[in-house]
């Protein structure tokens, strides 16, 4: 499958991800924000899906933390999973290069992860309602990315988008006004811990009710 889709600049930064000054100061205290949010809501056995997974890092963190859990993480990019299937694998943890839509819904996940993709996926609201699509009823959506909440924020981010591809940042009002039109209930917005001049990046939490499967 890897080898239709087509190469772009996160191929690149694939073997170079680690030492992106952004591990520190961004994806490393996002990915524990999740991680705390997970153990405050994950039941002992389910099913997770990471979209927009990158090299794989949090979905061997969660494989580390949640033995009991499978782990599915999916990313467009071909050279992001090839770097995850070889330094990231874990015990049942998948890693498939695709898109949202190329995600089966088989028997449903219980919690879906985005963390710094969702700005970079073109069609969000239609994003948000597969997401849906493939949740267990109970299950939860949660979305970490920057957020446009001031002027600094949207400031800061256009220098962003000159460094990865083109992004919309969304605020997180905005995010949970999606959620809802996607037929997601608004959850928990949290901030991470970060350094004042990093734009604001929040932790925005969609919930699928019902019963659990």
């Amino acid at each position: 499958m890897s080898t239709a889709l087509p190469r772009t600049i996160w191929d690149y930064w694939a073997d170079r991800y680690e030492g992106l000054w952004a591990q520190h100061f961004s994806l490393q205290p996002s990915r524990e924000l999740v991680h705390d949010r997970l153990s405050e809501v994950a039941a002992d056995r389910g099913r997770l899906l990471d979209m927009g997974c990158g090299v794989g890092q949090f979905c061997a963190e969660v494989a580390d933390r949640q033995p009991s859990w499978s782990v599915l993480g999916v990313d467009p990019s071909p050279g992001m999973i090839d770097r995850a299937r070889r330094d990231y694998d874990r015990p049942d943890t998948e890693y498939r290069a695709g898109y949202l839509w190329d995600v089966p819904r088989g028997d449903g996940f219980d919690v879906i992860t985005s963390m710094h993709a969702f700005p970079y996926m073109p069609d969000k609201y239609g994003a948000l309602c597969r997401m849906r699509e493939l949740l267990r009823p109970g299950g939860r959506v949660l979305l970490i990315g920057a957020n446009t909440e001031d002027f600094y924020d949207k400031g800061f981010l256009l220098f962003v988008k000159l460094t990865t591809t083109s992004a919309q940042y969304l605020s997180a009002a905005d995010l949970h006004h999606m959620m809802e039109r996607a037929g997601l209930r608004p959850g928990v917005v949290r901030p991470i811990e970060a350094p004042r001049f990093i734009p604001s990046i929040q932790l925005v939490e969609g919930i699928l009710d019902g019963d659990p499967a």
